[in-house]
């Protein structure tokens, strides 16, 4: 069974009464007060590097996570990632970010919670974030050595560190020069900052040889293929895949979307400029993933690693006139994602749950074990084959007057139902959109506004089942 990602075999603790999987749910009783105790003591030391000896087979985690990549039309740059992925590990063909912004979403990935839970509901608000309940102050109270190098947080102060990682050189973003902060010195580096992710991710690998004992979490976050998109010399003008514009590319009829959407009209000559470039930046992070995965195997590392490639989240080439990300429709929702762990994930596999971001952070605390989280995580382990959710949550809810669209919207694998609010008054609807994805998987047809009632779905029940989800916590989360 291809959604089965665990093999039971090779004597790992999966099997083992030791092991206690990660399921959204927080523990009860004596061990949770325990366990919630025991993590509130070691962050509180984590200026002194103080913390828990790792359990005994404990995977490093290498987390490679692009900006602004959408699902469909970009991989086909990547040869030698999706060579690694794709043929040693498993694909997941329908992940969303479930809020489709990047320090959003970068919050929803630390945290494995959704927007309303962590508070980052714009690409200003990083500092909103508790970093004590991130997946990074987990695995540091673990005994973890923790890295990370490349585009960090929004609007994040480079003066500060970032909390929880014991070696880091962080950027906002750009491609050269960039400014970043290297381990407390804030300098300007004139290498392209994929190449520059990509010596740091070396440095890190090959000095943790020296402590092989202690596992690592090492998240590399490149600002590829964000604008301004530019591209390394060496690929500036390579070429790409010819263009094939998909129907909401080439969508003209949008009366029956939102006003926003309606007033939308990217010009195709630049939606077809930002495809181009997109793509040739993700080639110098296609380099970037086969160097990176060499000095795993060069170093004997391979089989001890759990490595992950995703992006924050998708983008708009024009589709239904759109540019760039922020709504609910696959184009900026949508995003690639791999996982490979040699003998532990099946190779050449694909995974067609609906998975998000929000899982990330369970599915690592599910490998490492032994992880209690301060605050139930909303998302799962993707790592557990019976955790197959009938539904997921996507939701943009920005608190400040930025005036960004208010929606939120309920998807299934054959569905999506989207409600638009007032940005005043939220919980006033002031559009709605359903798409039968079976039928119109480019999200053509909003079947609310086509003038034919019989095909209309029960709006109330779903809106009463949107409204719960909205505000859910933990295990209460679709």
């Amino acid at each position: 069974m291809v959604a089965c990602l665990r093999q039971m075999n090779g004597g790992r603790r999966p099997g083992d009464a030791s092991h206690r999987r990660w399921s959204g749910a927080p523990w009860s009783g004596r061990r949770a007060g325990t366990a919630v105790a025991v993590l509130a003591f070691c962050a509180a030391l984590t200026a002194l590097t103080v913390a828990a000896a790792p359990a005994a087979g404990s995977p490093n985690v290498l987390l490679i996570m692009t900006d602004d990549q959408r699902a469909d039309g970009t991989m086909e740059v990547m040869p030698q990632t999706r060579q690694w992925f794709e043929d040693g590990g498993t694909r997941f063909t329908r992940t969303f970010a479930t809020t489709p912004l990047c320090c959003p979403s970068r919050g929803s990935v630390f945290s494995g919670r959704y927007t309303h839970n962590h508070g980052v509901t714009t690409n200003d608000s990083a500092n909103v974030l508790d970093q004590n309940l991130t997946i990074q102050a987990y695995l540091k109270a673990a005994g973890y050595k923790t890295g990370i190098f490349g585009k960090y947080m929004n609007a994040w102060n480079l003066l500060r560190p970032p909390p929880f990682f014991d070696d880091w050189a962080i950027t906002t973003a750009s491609y050269s020069p960039i400014r970043v902060n290297e381990n407390g010195v804030v300098k300007v580096v004139t290498q392209y900052a994929t190449s520059y992710i990509r010596d740091n991710a070396v440095r890190f690998i090959e000095e943790s040889e020296s402590q092989d004992a202690t596992p690592w979490f090492l998240a590399l976050w490149t600002t590829a293929p964000h604008a301004p998109f530019t591209p390394d010399t060496l690929y500036e003008n390579a070429s790409v895949p010819p263009a094939a514009p998909n129907p909401a590319q080439t969508e003209t009829d949008l009366l029956d979307k939102p006003p926003h959407v309606q007033a939308s009209s990217v010009d195709p000559a630049t939606a077809e400029a930002d495809r181009v470039a997109q793509l040739r930046t993700l080639m110098s992070v296609d380099d970037m993933v086969q160097t990176v995965l060499q000095t795993l195997q060069a170093n004997g590392e391979a089989s001890d690693t759990l490595a992950i490639f995703t992006s924050d989240n998708g983008y708009q080439w024009g589709d239904h006139g759109e540019r760039a990300k922020g709504d609910p429709y696959d184009a900026a929702a949508r995003v690639p994602m791999y996982m490979w762990w040699p003998g532990q994930v099946l190779a050449g596999a694909t995974d067609g749950r609906l998975a998000a971001n929000i899982d990330l952070a369970p599915t690592i605390a599910d490998a490492v074990g032994g992880i209690a989280p301060a605050v139930p995580m909303d998302g799962r382990s993707l790592l557990d084959p019976l955790q197959n959710r009938s539904r997921l949550l996507t939701e943009n809810e920005p608190i400040g007057p930025r005036g960004d669209p208010v929606w939120s919207a309920l998807r299934t694998a054959t569905s999506l139902y989207i409600e638009h609010y007032d940005p005043v008054n939220r919980e006033r609807i002031v559009h709605r959109e359903y798409y039968d994805l079976v039928a119109d998987p480019f999200e053509l047809e909003n079947l609310l506004a086509d003038g034919n009632a019989a095909n209309d779905p029960n709006t109330a029940a779903l809106s009463a089942q949107l409204a719960a989800d909205r505000d859910c916590t933990g295990a209460s989360c679709p």
